[in-house]
């Protein structure tokens, strides 16, 4: 069972909208991607004790799979949903629109509601090697999970406080 916990807004993205947020707002992570500010200090400690505890190599999947402009989550959204009705296929209503999940295809939020869109999740390569390790310290990290079903899409939920771990 994965912890779900609630996403506290940082201040700083209070008014902002999702996916179009500043640059300043944004840090890099490496090898690729963008987090705020304080998602991006937590998970570049949480990737250092990973690999001091582990030799675990914590990383998104892509660049976007971290802060994803508002673009992005648009033209993803519409590679992998249709309006068109696909029987058996699960659905998710956007801005009061029906669509269809195509199959083979993992769910992504409606564009402008998703925490990539706040640079606030990440999605994990190579989860099932790693999830042992984050299902017992990543909350330490100040990261939770989303959903059952995807293991791999964790956010950061303690707003603008910094974890309590040591970097």
């Amino acid at each position: 069972m994965l912890p779900i916990v609630n996403v506290r807004l940082p201040q700083a993205l209070r008014g902002l909208k999702n996916g179009q947020l500043p640059d300043e707002v944004l840090h890099p992570i490496r090898p690729n991607g963008r987090l705020f500010v304080t998602a991006a200090t937590s998970w570049q400690w949480m990737k250092k004790a990973a690999r001091m505890e582990a030799n675990l190599i914590l990383k998104p999947t892509s660049a976007f799979d971290a802060y994803r402009p508002l673009t992005v989550q648009t033209a993803v959204f519409h590679q992998r949903y249709v309006s068109e009705r696909i029987p058996g296929a699960s659905t998710k209503v956007c801005n009061g629109k029906t669509y269809w999940l195509k199959p083979g295809n993992a769910p992504l939020a409606c564009p402008g509601t998703s925490n990539h869109g706040w640079g606030l999740a990440v999605d994990v390569a190579n989860v099932t090697k790693a999830l042992p390790w984050l299902l017992e310290r990543a909350p330490a990290f100040g990261w939770s999970w989303e959903l059952q079903s995807e293991p791999w899409h964790i956010r950061y939920v303690l707003g603008d406080e910094l974890p309590k771990v040591a970097a």
